[in-house]
């Protein structure tokens, strides 16, 4: 009897400690945050063997859309099989996205056998010290070797596509309290970060997650937080160092429209510009600058097309082969070197799976919203800020390191606001 109760007390705090693991691993390397699911996984296997559930339940759990309509999404993902040529990417999607359905199921389980909820502040803490000792491994690799490539974009991000890293960290910059003595530099050495990545979507949500950090000192000590000004500098100054054209070929693609590209030319070291011809009239008058905006446009506009073609989506894996159709028929160039998928979370759900899949979308997002006005939760409120405002320039839910991410810091959140009734719950206290 001693011996199982040993275990049983061995296995209470190895439980209590999975978010945690999990949270810490999710800003070092993608794949491990899948080991860590799979451990969390056998613990919760191991749960049903020595635990009683029906005696061990923690407070009455509450449906909510951060629970729901990650299950909601598999299962339209599941049912657009019916409807996909591509069966082997199908699956793989699906494969990639199971994490939709397993993270609500670790954290039903996780809620029902924690009634001690240290657990959650104790995550938001560990997905800060990743954080920390993810920007400080980064900062050593590009230190110790010569490349200068590896102190911008993609080779600064490392394992992680650039917007993605940068919406973790500028969500870190939020959550770390006010009251830490390791706060001034953290936030300093984040936001020199986000600039260096050279993520002009991660460079627009950075500085309105600064500026709500600004309006939320003012309204909590009534004077402003003058390192949030200088991180917001140290942002600049990495933007600077890291854009390396990328705001130039930005601007130039929104002030030209009425250039038609003819050619697209592949950059070194994973930069921004694409030199190619541009005609007008017909006769090939000048040189421009494009790139990852002008793909983006191609992508949304071939998106576009193919959903007023397909109202009922083109399937779970046909996405990109139907747009590489489109890109061919509309001479989009680049976007059909690079066989780019839509580039927006919200234009994925509506091509993958019609109006029901942008619906679904709307509605598990637009939850968050919701949930945080209701509970007066400032972190889940940026949290939902971030993935709604990066929803928009990425297909944020079609990487791994995107789904398991946005899910579990979600539920994460929910759980956070759900705690207590006061307002204003800062992240790690």
């Amino acid at each position: 009897m001693r011996v199982a109760d040993t275990i049983r007390r061995g296995w209470e705090q190895g439980w209590s400690w999975m978010p945690a693991l999990t949270a810490f691993v999710l800003p070092l390397h993608p794949r491990l945050s899948v080991i860590s699911l799979i451990v969390w996984g056998l613990m919760a296997l191991l749960g049903w063997g020595i635990q009683m559930p029906s005696q061990r339940c923690g407070r009455k759990q509450e449906l909510n859309w951060s629970s729901i309509g990650p299950v909601l999404y598999f299962i339209g993902l599941a049912l657009g099989m019916l409807w996909t040529d591509q069966i082997q990417v199908g699956w793989f999607a699906l494969e990639v996205k199971s994490t939709l359905v397993i993270l609500p199921a670790l954290f039903f389980l996780q809620l029902r056998w924690s009634p001690n909820e240290k657990w959650v502040s104790r995550a938001i803490q560990a997905f800060l010290v990743g954080l920390a000792v993810y920007m400080l491994w980064r900062f050593m690799q590009a230190g110790v070797h010569s490349d200068p490539a590896l102190w911008r974009y993609d080779g600064l991000a490392g394992p992680f596509h650039p917007s993605y890293i940068a919406a973790y960290l500028t969500l870190g910059m939020f959550l770390m309290p006010s009251k830490s003595r390791l706060r001034i530099p953290f936030l300093l050495l984040t936001a020199l970060f986000v600039g260096l990545l050279a993520s002009k979507a991660g460079w627009l949500v950075a500085v309105l997650v600064l500026v709500v950090m600004l309006v939320k000192s003012k309204i909590r000590s009534a004077r402003w937080d003058g390192f949030v000004v200088l991180a917001a500098g140290m942002l600049c100054l990495g933007a600077i160092w890291g854009d390396q054209g990328r705001m130039r070929e930005f601007m130039g693609y929104a002030t030209e429209h009425s250039a038609e590209v003819t050619r697209d030319v592949e950059p070194e070291h994973g930069g921004a510009e694409h030199t190619i011809l541009m005609t007008e009239t017909g006769d090939i008058s000048k040189k421009r600058k494009v790139g990852s905006s002008a793909g983006r446009m191609q992508a949304w506009r071939a998106s576009w097309t193919l959903l007023m073609k397909h109202p009922g989506g083109v399937g779970t894996g046909d996405v990109v082969q139907e747009l590489v159709r489109v890109y061919e028929t509309q001479g989009s160039e680049y976007a059909l070197l690079k066989r780019m998928n839509p580039h927006s979370a919200y234009v994925q759900a509506l091509v993958t799976l019609g109006w029901f899949g942008g619906l679904i979308l709307l509605l598990w997002w637009g939850g968050l919203v919701r949930e945080s006005w209701k509970r007066k939760s400032w972190n889940l409120a940026v949290f939902a800020a971030i993935v709604i405002s990066h929803g928009f320039f990425e297909s944020i839910l079609e990487l791994q390191q995107g789904v398991v991410a946005w899910v579990f810091l979600g539920l994460l959140f929910v759980k956070q606001a759900r705690m207590s009734d006061e307002p204003n719950l800062e992240g790690a206290q």
